[in-house]
């Protein structure tokens, strides 16, 4: 089998299931209980979320846990403009946000909140005079990722949050490309999203980084957990799991990211020999997402074929793979043919050049 798919979805580190299993039996009790153990439980999470923070280099943020990224998201969004109580009314976002960033957009827009799209350059970034010239007062919150799941295009957070700030609106970054795969400033965002499972973790568990005192209005109710802003009884073992990838997946960090910094080189270089092949990831994106089209080759047709040889990649991100075209690619190059034929390859530290070889024979076989 050759994996190529780590964008969607990563194999959980058998030390990630271990320590699970350590964490179930240890605090097996409701951490919202108020006898002893479920308190040993509630003590355990809020340590392991000190340190999640720690390791992701927050100073002034708390954590809310979630099933995944798609909720975190689900929640932010409507949490946030719920909060405003009709005082903001718009949100702006980009062309390249994942689905569960654009669903409850869509939603809210349905609901009469404005939706704002920020232009974007030939790679990819957004167009930093546009967005601020669409901020003004009634901007109550932009939601920007930091990196794109399907093309890898980078956006420059920093400067983003300096001019999102500066016209008094929030800052929402869905990071879940970037955790695990790069170190970043996230600390200026004031709200940060992602899930355990692209990083090697168990699946089942996400986050939402919040910015203590920024406005965030409950979307799951029923009492008091971990935080007020999500009721339920507190996953522990899986929220100590979550911590337990993180410090992982940064145990030498750089080696593992120049590695996957030269199989991105060497692939591309390979694909550009190929008849048809287009790159459509920009050379600074995110080294561990190489997309490209084949001319005249579908795309769903193409992870089929390559399906049968044992061989795993994806068109779009996983939630969005139904579809014949990748609007993300539509979007960035107005390109019809490119955006029904693009191929994903999401690389991992794990990744041999070898499996590269053999990806690569195996197309050109495919192809003809």
């Amino acid at each position: 089998m050759i994996y190529l798919d780590y964008s969607a979805t990563t194999k959980t580190d058998s030390r990630v299931l271990s320590y699970f299993n350590l964490a179930s039996e240890k605090y097996f009790a409701n951490a919202n209980s108020l006898y002893k153990i479920g308190k040993k439980a509630n003590g355990a999470i809020k340590r392991t979320s000190q340190e999640v923070l720690k390791i992701l280099g927050f100073d002034n943020h708390e954590i809310i846990y979630t099933g995944c990224a798609t909720e975190a998201n689900n929640l932010v969004i409507k949490g946030v403009l719920e909060s405003m109580k009709g005082s903001k009314k718009r949100i702006i976002t980009t062309m390249f946000e994942h689905s569960s960033i654009i669903g409850p957009i869509n939603a809210l827009q349905k609901n009469g909140f404005l939706v704002s799209i920020v232009h974007h350059n030939e790679n990819g970034q957004i167009d930093l005079a546009d967005l601020q010239k669409l901020l003004d007062g009634d901007v109550a919150l932009v939601s920007i990722g930091s990196v794109n799941s399907e093309i890898g295009i980078r956006q420059p957070l920093e400067e983003i949050a300096a001019i999102v700030h500066e016209a008094g609106s929030l800052l929402h970054c869905d990071a879940t490309q970037s955790i695990g795969k790069e170190i970043i400033n996230l600390n200026v965002a004031d709200y940060v999203t992602f899930s355990s499972h692209k990083f090697y973790g168990i699946k089942g568990i996400g986050a939402l980084i919040k910015r203590h005192n920024a406005p965030l209005t409950a979307q799951i109710k029923g009492g008091n957990s971990t935080t007020i802003y999500r009721s339920g009884t507190p996953a522990t073992p899986l929220i100590l799991s979550l911590k337990k990838a993180l410090q992982l997946i940064y145990k030498n960090h750089d080696r593992k990211y120049q590695k996957v910094k030269t199989l991105n080189a060497f692939l591309r270089r390979r694909l550009t020999k190929i008849a048809n092949v287009v790159i459509n990831s920009p050379v600074g994106g995110l080294p561990h997402i190489l997309n490209f089209s084949i001319i005249g080759y579908p795309s769903r047709k193409m992870i089929k074929e390559l399906s049968k040889l044992d061989i795993y990649v994806s068109n779009h991100s996983a939630c969005a793979s139904n579809t014949s075209k990748s609007q993300a690619i539509l979007a960035l190059t107005n390109d019809q043919k490119r955006a029904s034929s693009s191929l994903r390859v999401s690389l991992s530290h794990l990744t041999t050049k070898l499996e590269l070889r053999m990806f690569l024979a195996s197309l050109k076989k495919v192809v003809g």
